[in-house]
């Protein structure tokens, strides 16, 4: 099946919304050493976007939550087209998080960091 790539779809950005929180929690479980849970800040998806220099696909006078939403639809679309796998996207963000990853400040530009290098390779992959 093959998907749209309209990153403002917001069934498309849903779907990613559950996928990135759930690639979160893996990445982190193992980052720690024992089950673990977490949300994706939209701020932490904003500075991924930027990392990865795909602001070119957020409109302007975008908010840092609709700048989630369009990160999240972003790698939804990568994973359904099958240009990357849970596996692979857990292990990019655990090799990039440190220990400040669950620190109260400092824990969003960590994050976004870490989903920042996951974006870098799926604008690769998807030759954005």
């Amino acid at each position: 099946m093959e998907y749209s790539m309209d990153f403002n779809d917001k069934n498309l950005s849903k779907f990613g919304d559950s996928l990135v929180n759930f690639i979160f929690s893996l990445a982190l479980s193992e980052y720690l050493g024992h089950p673990s849970a977490g949300r994706v800040p939209n701020a932490s998806l904003s500075i991924a976007l930027e990392k990865a220099r795909l602001l070119s696909y957020v409109p302007p006078r975008t908010d840092k939550h609709g700048r989630g939403d369009i990160a999240e639809a972003i790698l939804a679309y990568a994973w359904l087209e099958r240009k990357i796998t849970i596996e692979e996207a857990v292990e990019v963000l655990r090799q990039n998080f440190t220990p400040d990853v669950l620190h109260p400040s400092r824990k969003k530009e960590i994050i976004g960091n870490a989903f920042g290098e996951l974006l870098k390779m799926v604008k690769e992959r998807l030759e954005l």
